[in-house]
């Protein structure tokens, strides 16, 4: 036999090997799914089979708890909320990814069932100090736990995998890491409560019950920087870049709390802020600290005596976006007050910081020895 025909014999032999290896795992993992071995909820891990669908089509409940937190997401027809946080609606996105997660939980391989090393992989139970999981429960409309997990820390793998157990059971698992497990309620609603791009603002206006106005704008659409306007002559801003950063506070609007806005009360010191839009959106916000917390309220309009329309001969706005129609202004104001309108929230530190503030804290005196 020559070499060369050798060689092909063997290629074709591992080839044959491979292809041969290749379909019995195939079919290894075929009957697993088929026995229900390869998920942990087999019942409803096929997501073509009508029972399971009618299983997850009746889920009316999440419970969530962990050695700081225990509290439930429910479903009022399509409407997730959190009884908690005066039934603020959680997006139907993260709900749809959780329990679909779960019921296509997907193990990779068993890891330990001895109790003494679950805390290695996270996986004690919540009463637990230390590396306890959290805890997911779902809950039908005949309040019967559908399926309980314990997930626990993500693997050395990488963050694609992750530690799981069924309570009450020692086995644990290696899974696909295929949905999210926020700790805290405010975690569960999107990351700003909502936003209003910079560029699209034209003027703020903060008024203080017993201080100054203070006025910032924007010249036109194009212009990069926030400027002061009621400076005296003697003022400059504090530095150039002071009224961007009030500019741009409401791209992130981070949650702390939320209470239902009939249970706020606002004094007569309460800080009233107005943002405009080139655009001819209003957002109106009302804020004040009671008993230790800020709190602001929002009240969004479309004006059209607002709007400043691009002139149709001026020059074109390099790297920014067209200004929005105002059929989509007014389905923005629409949708913003279906967020705001029956609440109250509470925002991170630095928020209420530039809602409240004074010209002082952005401005600065002239060097007289310079002053023409």
């Amino acid at each position: 036999m020559k070499q060369s025909t050798a060689y092909s014999v063997i290629i074709l032999s591992i080839l044959i090997l491979i292809i041969t290896v290749f379909i019995s795992l195939y079919r290894d993992a075929e009957n697993r799914r088929y026995e229900g071995e390869r998920f942990l909820f087999p019942d409803l891990s096929v997501a073509t089979n009508e029972n399971s669908l009618k299983i997850l089509n009746q889920i009316a409940e999440i419970n969530v708890a962990n050695n700081q937190e225990n509290f439930s997401i429910k479903r009022n027809e399509d409407i997730w909320y959190l009884p908690n946080l005066a039934n603020y609606p959680v997006p139907l996105d993260k709900i749809k990814k959780l329990i679909v997660g779960v019921a296509q939980l997907e193990t990779i391989e068993p890891k330990t069932k001895n109790p003494n090393l679950h805390g290695t992989l996270g996986l004690n139970n919540i009463d637990a100090e230390n590396d306890s999981a959290n805890f997911i429960s779902l809950i039908n409309v005949d309040n019967d736990s559908v399926a309980n997990i314990l997930v626990g820390k993500d693997s050395k793998f990488g963050k694609e995998t992750r530690y799981v157990r069924k309570p009450n059971e020692n086995q644990s698992w290696l899974v696909w890491r295929n949905f999210d497990v926020p700790k805290n309620e405010i975690d569960w609603l999107d990351e700003s409560l909502f936003k209003i791009e910079r560029w699209r603002t034209a003027d703020i206006e903060i008024i203080h019950p017993r201080d100054e106005k203070v006025l910032i704008q924007r010249d036109s659409y194009a212009e990069q920087y926030f400027k002061i306007q009621n400076l005296n002559e003697d003022t400059l801003p504090m530095n150039p870049y002071v009224g961007n950063q009030i500019g741009s506070v409401l791209e992130q609007l981070g949650l702390v709390d939320i209470k239902y806005r009939s249970d706020i009360t606002f004094s007569d010191q309460a800080v009233r802020v107005t943002y405009t839009t080139f655009d001819g959106l209003k957002i109106s916000i009302v804020t004040e600290l009671i008993d230790g917390f800020n709190w602001a309220t929002f009240d969004i309009t479309y004006d059209d005596s607002l709007r400043r329309e691009l002139p149709k001969d001026g020059p074109i706005n390099v790297g920014l976006p067209d200004m929005l129609s105002i059929d989509e202004v007014k389905e923005d104001a629409l949708k913003l007050n279906m967020k705001l309108d029956k609440w109250a929230f509470s925002l991170k530190n630095i928020v209420h910081q530039r809602f409240n503030t004074k010209l002082k804290d952005i401005t600065k005196k002239k060097d007289i020895d310079n002053k023409e």
